[in-house]
């Protein structure tokens, strides 16, 4: 049996149970049929207005870490550090589902290039049934959490903190995924501002929810790490509400037969995304539990500036995001000029919004940092790890869109193989020799990092400026 059947199996599961909630019959508002249309050519201003909501749903889905952390922070080290390390763990868990998601969105983009619109939808509702097995699957891992953390090697105190915050937000996981899933639709059929309107829905109930639980307030007991995890839970089990409100009246009518060979087409551009995804995350993991071995001192320090840079890494993930979108459509429509018009736009875009944070960091390190309310020594060290951060800025925009147009285009496994090896045969050796027998810590770990960011973004270029990228269309396999 392989991969790909062992996962049809479990997405069976979702199917049966689908079919009785199609015949008992639901009736809600009808999604809004506006779908974007491809230009002649793609300009910076097509790419922006497609990247901007995007911008804003990543920010704010990265604001729930932020907050998570500011009042996290005022807890102290060890609960700052565990937290930061169970946020780490999740989004490794995560990482796989994530790719497959994506890879329903770069087909359900390409189907709308072709205009192919009931393919598009049957691969919706195919992507909503790997959104639900995948969710619980993850969520099935919560009675790990005490063991996980001691096996990562972070000290017992950390460790604590850790596994109570895990143990709350792995629950929300299958709401995660289904808006993934929703948002693969709505991003392929070029309708950014839906998935915006339920990233800000759920950041505002987490707003809400944060002080309340963390601390307590009249007979609202103080909970603490757990309180910051079950805020965000409350607050993504909003949006996937909402999320799934908009998206099934667009599926209605659509067969809920399971179709083998559309699994396998989502398997297939999906699952090296997934790997990809999977492999990354898992090399950031290392790198994390290198720094636990440095001491809790350089973990928290990690943990604050990577708050910081996400701030600036998801506006340049979300014209990432928006250049694949158009790339898949150019390339479901035929048009490959347009696809490199799409790149070239959304890397001039990204470069420009790139370094206008690595400026940011550069002038203003202390009045970053300040927000998470830092010992010291973690305010020296974090003031040296955001001086790095700006230099790999400019490099990281040309991976994000590079690798964003990549993928749209199918180009799925190079991204993998490049991506999976700068990681683990570059960053991670660099990292440990500068960190530990060299002493630098966090410093050190992080200049082993962006060594991996530029040669990754020197192959993706090299990649991109020939031809074969183009040729992974995905459409005609499955109409």
């Amino acid at each position: 049996m392989t991969r790909c059947d062992f996962y049809f199996i479990l997405f069976q599961l979702f199917f049966f149970s689908g079919n009785a909630f199609a015949q008992r019959g639901v009736t809600m508002t009808v999604a809004s049929k506006k779908v974007f249309r491809l230009p002649d050519h793609i300009r910076v201003r097509d790419v922006f207005s497609l990247a901007w909501p995007i911008m804003v749903s990543m920010l704010s889905y990265t604001a729930m870490s932020v907050i998570d952390t500011i009042f996290v922070g005022r807890l102290g080290t060890a609960p700052l550090a565990g937290v930061g390390l169970a946020a780490i763990t999740l989004f490794f868990l995560a990482s796989f589902g994530n790719g497959l998601l994506a890879g329903a969105k770069v087909a359900i983009a390409q189907a709308t290039g072709a205009e192919n619109d009931d393919m598009a939808r049957r691969l919706a509702w195919h992507g909503l049934g790997i959104a639900v097995v995948m969710g619980v699957l993850m969520a099935s891992l919560w009675s790990l959490a005490d063991w996980i953390f001691l096996v990562l090697g972070a000290s017992e105190e950390s460790a604590t903190f850790a596994s109570s915050y895990f143990g709350v937000r792995v629950f929300g996981a299958p709401l995660i995924f289904c808006t993934m899933a929703a948002n693969a639709w709505f991003h392929g059929r070029g309708d950014m501002r839906t998935p915006m309107n339920g990233a800000l829905l759920s950041n505002g109930v987490n707003i809400a929810l944060d002080p309340l639980l963390i601390f307590g307030w009249g007979p609202v007991p103080a909970m603490g790490v757990a309180g910051a995890a079950l805020a965000t839970v409350i607050g993504f089990g909003v949006g996937a509400v909402y999320m799934l409100w908009r998206l099934l009246p667009a599926l209605k009518g659509v067969p809920r037969r399971l179709e083998k060979r559309l699994f396998r087409t989502l398997w297939q551009v999906g699952s090296p995304i997934g790997v990809r995804y999977l492999l990354d995350v898992g090399s950031f993991q290392v790198f994390a539990i290198l720094l636990t071995w440095a001491g809790d001192i350089h973990l928290a320090a990690h943990v604050v500036v990577v708050r910081i840079i996400s701030v600036s890494f998801m506006p340049g993930y979300a014209i990432g995001e928006a250049t694949g979108v158009l790339t898949g459509n150019a390339v479901g429509a035929g048009r490959p000029a347009l696809a490199r018009e799409a790149w070239r736009a959304g890397l001039r875009l990204g470069i420009i919004v790139m370094l206008g944070s690595a400026v940011l960091f550069v002038l203003a390190p202390e009045l970053l940092l300040g927000v998470f309310s830092p010992a010291p020594e973690v305010l020296e060290i974090g003031r040296v790890l955001l001086i790095i951060g700006a230099g790999f800025q400019l490099f990281d925009a040309v991976v994000m869109v590079t690798g964003g147009a990549l993928n749209g285009a199918g180009d799925t496994r190079f991204t993998m193989w490049v991506s999976v090896t700068t990681a683990w045969l570059i960053k991670l050796p660099i990292c440990y020799a500068l960190a530990l027998p060299r002493g630098y810590g966090a410093v050190g770990a992080w200049a082993g990092m962006t060594v991996e960011i530029i040669l990754l973004a020197g192959l993706m270029i090299w990649r991109i400026r020939g031809g074969s990228w183009l040729d992974k269309r995905i459409v005609q396999d499955t109409v």
